[in-house]
């Protein structure tokens, strides 16, 4: 058995399974239009008790972590000091709090009396703020504030004393170490682009910084300090621009990123409405054709409805069973009510085709239809399924949860298309068999009788109609015009060889932008509306102190500090630390270094180490506090950590190149210890992001190709369609770049999605061609041009109005969406209707079993035995060799009615079994035997 022969084995197996079941739909439509909206419906109800997960980090952090590891390392080691030391140097997590950017109003310098009078005036409001917890009792700022020495720690409260207002008076204040009356104080964490003299004294300074911190060192008074951070969110958001004078503000808190992304996405799904409009509204004008009997435009209603359905009966289902509803999920109905027009466009397509055999029964000619269309659907349908399942396995919570909602949905979409939108059409074709209006469902007239009555031309277009009897009689020039003029345009010499040099381009200019413009990271702050204060805040906090912070290296063992060796290994780790070209050349914040050289040193025993060190050192040095653990008994030191600090590193890659280093440092280094930060948890994903995402688009292209083979099974096309896939993909990565998109795990998920969707337009164009019984690669070509242009273009405008409201959206996942979403579908339209076809009237496979009149596709539309559409699968071919029918005997019957076709049992009416896809119908009842 060659290719071709095993191509149509398969595909009639899997076709005669589709007849029978459309035959089954189109005997009981109601059943199959009332069943779905009762469930649909009754599932849609569960999205009212959906949770929704807004956490940053458990959204865009990869589950399971190094970094999350060594956080719970350190909170095992180290206790919470919130609630008696506070130092945001060494905390353990992430700190809360609510944080507050000055900026100057009119001058160039915040450092004057004015502004100093109106921060002072400001932070003790602030502290005066109440709100009530949820048993009832009264909440201050007081109640849940960060403590040390039993006073609440407002971090930069410093640059509000009077010590700091009279050494910048006198010329003393230098930046950004300044010999404070309270020790050595690094004032870059809260002054901001500070101009200063070659002895770096102060001249002025562009920004202040306030942190009002809060407890997190039980879970009650975590409770406590987040409502009080929702309380000062709300009070901020009221101030209006008049209680600062001299001054302009910014401010957030630890839970801004997260409910500002929110209300970011949830305030642009109002553009789902506006998309579900204009779905309809194109569907409508797409499926207009024909007469008031014929068109379909109510029909293609009915197919929006479908994909609506299946997206809410998805929601509702996931809601039913607790699973997170994540912000980026916002983008699913936009993806799903494409690719459920998309389906819909290929069974009206399917459904033309059968206009031309007028024998059929209603339910036979819907099972003509499935039998054609069905497996196209399918193809699509299991594609993106499968690409999406592949996708929740990610280890990015956002993706593996995107990648649930939007494969369960385009699952439902399929089998509400092939239950509610197939018994819509078999109530259309029995309306449309009946001869009846679209709206009104009266009897009509046809128009050439009406006309030569002498009717007005406004009543015979409004009134009358009849029952088509060509197929594709009822489509509209939007279908037909494709078929019509890109076989001629596409399979023209000149314009073979100009695609080629455009495919060509192409592909240099995507490995260009790959190679320099690509890059990895997710800026967080780009999640959120520019709008947002959160943006404002994260745009000032980085033009005025950039982004720095401490690396902590964690002994995690007791060892011998009296040890001379012990103290040159740890000399050796924070001096090649400090060697790091990111990691600043001063300032390290080491209780050790200090230790040893104060007068409360003590090295002739562990005993007097531990003495000194705790009873005279730490009470005289409280920041170091919670840096060092002692044992039970207090004999020896158990843990302890040393930080050094970064220079301004603001790229996402150079951030997560750093943590790298750090680690290969401490994991290299001759003591027990490890390098942590906590914002090294956000950085994994820089790590992550690219291994991640090439792996899972990896496994999905091996899938796609396995899917691939099980439908298409000749060789040459599987690989066809593979490079195609991979010209698309490569394409996006190069393209992404130039469009200054990142790859992260929000443009992950797209680039996942973007697999399965390369998949199906080109699959329609290559099983359209091997659906052709013409002889010559050329004709084949030219007979899937015929039959896959028309859906696929329509399938593809109507996805791209699908998204095309979210340029509007100032949403950063929107946008993006929008922008590979574009790549996706302009790219798999142009590689399947302009580079395959090209192709494959070159290399295409021939068909050497086909008879000397072949079926060329210039016949197209006029043929009665031609293909719907480009589908795996065809509707009813004559046996080969034999002769054309039109209205009276259906495909190759005879005047008995026992021809050389096999009945919808697939019974043989002969011993020979037909080398046929499908079957148009033998039996002679009328068309209106409904």
């Amino acid at each position: 058995m060659g290719c071709n022969d095993a191509f149509h084995c398969v595909s009639r197996k899997i076709s005669e399974a589709f007849g029978h079941y459309g035959s089954f739909v189109g005997r009981h439509p109601v059943w199959f239009v009332v069943l779905p909206v009762l469930i649909c419906g009754g599932l849609a109800v569960g999205f009212m008790f959906r949770h929704d997960e807004t956490n940053i980090e458990a959204l865009y952090t990869p589950i399971g972590s190094r970094s999350s590891m060594d956080r719970e390392r350190i909170k095992e080691i180290f206790p919470d000091g919130t609630g008696d030391y506070y130092n945001p140097m060494n905390l353990n997590d992430h700190p809360l709090g609510g944080i507050v950017l000055f900026r100057p109003r009119n001058d160039t310098n915040i450092l004057t009396p004015h502004s100093i009078g109106e921060i002072r005036e400001f932070a003790e409001k602030v502290q005066q703020w109440k709100t009530e917890t949820a048993e009832g009792e009264p909440l201050t700022y007081q109640d849940a504030c960060g403590r040390l020495e039993g006073t609440c720690e407002v971090w930069g409260e410093v640059v509000l004393r009077p010590e700091f207002w009279q050494a910048y008076e006198d010329g003393t204040l230098t930046f950004p170490f300044w010999e404070s009356p309270w020790g050595i104080v690094d004032l870059s964490v809260w002054l901001g682009s500070v101009n200063r003299t070659e002895m770096d004294v102060v001249l002025t300074a562009g920004a202040i910084k306030l942190s009002f911190t809060l407890r997190q060192d039980s879970q009650e008074k975590k409770e406590l300090s987040l409502e009080w951070e929702r309380v000062f969110i709300d009070n901020m958001q009221a101030l209006n621009d008049t209680f600062f004078t001299h001054l302009l503000c910014a401010f957030s808190s630890s839970q801004s990123m997260g409910s500002e992304l929110d209300r970011g996405t949830k305030g642009d799904i109002m553009y789902f409405s506006l998309t579900f409009t204009l779905m309809i509204t194109y569907a409508s004008i797409v499926s207009s054709g024909g007469d008031c009997v014929s068109t379909r435009a109510l029909l293609a209603n009915a197919g929006v409805l479908a994909a609506t359905m299946g997206i809410m009966a998805c929601f509702g289902l996931f809601a039913f069973i607790g699973l997170d509803f994540v912000n980026i999920v916002g983008v699913v109905p936009f993806l799903v009510l494409g690719i459920g027009v998309d389906d819909m466009f290929l069974l009206m397509s399917a459904w033309s085709g059968t206009l031309g055999d007028r024998e059929l029964s209603v339910p036979k000619r819907i099972g003509s239809t499935f039998r054609a269309a069905g497996i196209g659907i399918t193809i699509t349908s299991i594609t993106d399924f499968l690409a999406f399942a592949i996708g929740s396995t990610s280890v990015f919570l956002s993706v593996r949860n995107f990648c649930l909602y939007a494969g369960v949905a385009v699952l439902f979409c399929y089998i509400c298309q092939a239950t509610f939108f197939g018994g819509c059409l078999a109530l259309h074709g029995r309306r449309v068999y009946a001869g009846r209006h679209t709206l009104t469902c009266k009897k009509l007239r046809a128009r050439k009788d009406m006309s030569e009555e002498g009717q007005k031309c406004c009543n015979i277009c409004m009134c009358g109609g009849a029952t088509p009897g060509d197929e594709f009689a009822d489509e509209s020039p939007f279908e037909k015009g494709p078929r019509i003029l890109l076989p001629k345009l596409v399979l023209w010499n000149p314009f073979k060889a100009f695609v080629i040099v455009l495919f060509a381009g192409y592909i240099g200019v995507s490995v260009w932008g790959v190679m320099n413009h690509l890059e990895q990271g997710l800026r967080l702050k780009d999640l959120v509306l520019d709008s947002s204060y959160y943006h404002k805040f994260n745009t000032w906090d980085e033009e005025d102190f950039g982004v720095a912070f401490p690396v902590a290296f964690v002994i995690t063992e007791p060892i011998d500090y009296t040890d001379q060796a012990t103290v040159i290994k740890m000399m050796k780790i924070m001096h090649k630390a400090r060697d790091d070209p990111d990691i600043s050349p001063i300032g390290t914040y080491c209780w050790f270094i200090d230790y040893i050289f104060s007068p409360s040193m003590d090295i002739s025993s562990q005993e007097g180490f531990v003495r000194g060190l705790k009873e005279d050192f730490l009470p005289k040095h409280i920041r170091y506090h919670n840096d060092v653990v002692f044992s039970a008994d207090n004999t020896s030191v158990i843990a302890s950590r040393c930080h050094v600090f970064s220079n301004n590193v603001v790229e996402s890659t150079k951030q997560a190149e750093l943590m790298i280093r750090m680690r290969d440092l401490a994991d290299n280094a001759p003591l027990p210890t490890f390098a942590y930060q906590p914002a090294f948890v956000y950085f994994e994903q820089y790590v992550m992001i690219m291994q991640s995402t090439l792996q899972t688009v990896g496994i999905t292209l091996a899938v796609m190709f396995v899917i691939t083979f099980i439908f298409l099974v000749h060789p040459t096309i599987v690989l066809l369609v593979f490079i195609n896939i991979v010209m698309i993909i490569v394409g996006i990565f190069g393209f992404m770049g130039l469009w200054g998109l990142t790859l992260s795990s929000v443009t992950m998920i797209h680039l996942i999605m973007s697999v399965g969707f390369s998949v199906d337009f080109s699959a329609h164009v290559c099983s359209a061609y091997m659906l052709s019984d013409a002889r010559t690669r050329k004709e084949r070509a030219e007979y899937a041009l015929v039959h896959a242009s028309g859906p696929i273009l329509n399938s593809g405008l109507s996805s791209l109005i699908g998204i095309a409201v979210l340029v509007f959206s100032d949403s950063y996942i929107f946008q993006s969406f929008f922008k590979i979403m574009l790549l996706v579908i302009g790219f798999g339209v142009l590689h399947a209707i302009f580079l395959i076809p090209v192709l494959l009237s070159w290399i295409g496979p021939t068909n050497s079993g086909a008879s000397e009149k072949t079926l060329s596709s210039k016949h197209g539309p006029s043929n009665g035995n031609l293909p719907a559409n480009g589908n795996v699968s065809a509707l009813g071919y004559k046996k080969r060799g034999s002769t054309s029918h039109h209205n009276g005997d259906a495909n190759g019957v005879n005047a008995n009615g026992k021809g050389g076709e096999m009945d919808l049992n697939g019974t043989a009416r002969r011993p020979s079994l037909l080398d046929a896809l499908g079957y148009m119908g033998t039996d002679n009842k009328g068309f209106t035997d409904l």
